[in-house]
């Protein structure tokens, strides 16, 4: 009797270990990828990594393999999680599918720097039954997160900042936009001839004049300078980083409507974001320029007067912010030029400088 249930054992396990075999890898499917695109420093979110099971059969044995960057730390004490020689910390999951199933798993982690953070392929594995013959493969699909710049920590610019807000906001009163105006009316004889709507007084109600607004909100542009030959030009930068999100910040605190731009080569993400942001406003575009300032590296773009050359268009009542490693435009005839276009409304912010 013991003879027939030994062989009994023995045709089962032959029987399992044929029906797990390794050739049924190609069945196998497997993904991973964060779930947000763009953190903070030290903000937890979570690694969603999902295996699948596409065929008819029972996978008895399958596996997981994950290699993080060393700058990512795993929030979860329970994570199988270890260092490997290279600095960086593996990952690693087993289980078992039945046919047409998934599984998921979710580990928790966050990155301290700022930058541009990709997965490396996804490792998994199935063995057979008895573990002696394993097959692996990888999954290549590029997943990266973005990891935005700190707050700037000395908030000393901050009532030079709120200063020159007030006078761009003085300016847009004192000095009329002529492209700002919410109607017409007749010409009293002390309005500036320039008010005068040609147009709307030839259609036979005597002279007319534009009814200028005076109540639009100002308007700034912030450029970050990545053009230096500042010895400490890392941590310069870096500081140059954290001041543009700081005053981006309080200009959406504010409601003032603000364009931005940056004058560093970005790193590569998923998103393919530009180192320019249009004006604008909000959750959404307080995001791109995170998103932006996360990417961009410490090698220019341009030179310093070639990135401000850009913006030498008459400005109206447009304020200009521009932050810079140190003192990169003491002889820029550029910058001079930049600062009579905005009639006086331009505030240059070193970050080798305590304001």
């Amino acid at each position: 009797m013991s003879l027939l249930v030994a062989v009994a054992a023995a045709l089962l396990v032959l029987w399992m270990q044929r029906r797990s075999g390794v050739d049924r890898l190609a069945d196998m499917r497997a993904d991973h990828r964060p779930d947000a695109k763009l953190v903070d420093p030290d903000e937890i979110f979570h690694l969603d990594m999902t295996l699948q099971n596409m065929g008819r059969h029972y996978i008895l044995f399958a596996q997981l393999e994950e290699r993080l960057h060393r700058a990512f730390t795993v929030r979860d004490p329970d994570i199988p999680a270890w260092e490997v020689r290279s600095g960086e910390t593996k990952i690693s999951f087993s289980t078992w599918l039945p046919p047409r199933r998934q599984v998921r798993f979710r580990v928790p982690v966050s990155i301290s720097a700022r930058g541009v953070y990709c997965l490396a392929p996804l490792k998994f594995s199935i063995g057979d039954f008895l573990g002696l013959r394993e097959r692996s493969r990888l999954s290549g699909k590029f997943r990266a997160v973005v990891v935005a710049p700190k707050e700037a920590e000395d908030q000393g610019f901050a009532d030079v900042l709120g200063g020159f807000l007030g006078d761009v906001s003085v300016r847009r009163f004192i000095h009329e936009d002529p492209a700002l105006f919410t109607g017409f009316r007749e010409y009293t004889g002390r309005e500036p001839m320039k008010q005068i709507s040609w147009y709307q007084s030839a259609k036979g109600q005597g002279l007319m004049v534009k009814i200028l607004d005076h109540t639009a909100e100002p308007q700034v542009s912030v450029l970050v300078n990545a053009d230096t030959r500042a010895k400490e030009r890392g941590p310069l930068l870096e500081k140059c980083y954290s001041m543009a999100r700081t005053i981006c910040r309080v200009l959406e605190e504010r409601g003032i409507a603000y364009d931005f731009a940056v004058n560093a080569e970005l790193a590569s993400s998923a998103a393919g974001t530009d180192n320019t942001v249009g004006e604008g406003l909000g959750a959404n575009h307080f995001a791109a320029v995170l998103g932006c300032l996360g990417q961009a590296t410490y090698v220019r773009a341009a030179s310093g007067d070639e990135f401000l050359a850009e913006f030498l268009v008459p400005a109206g009542a447009r304020g200009h912010i521009l932050i810079t490693p140190s003192d990169d435009f003491a002889a820029s005839r550029v910058l001079e030029r930049l600062r009579e276009l905005s009639g006086g409304t331009l505030l240059v912010l070193q970050a080798d400088r305590s304001v």
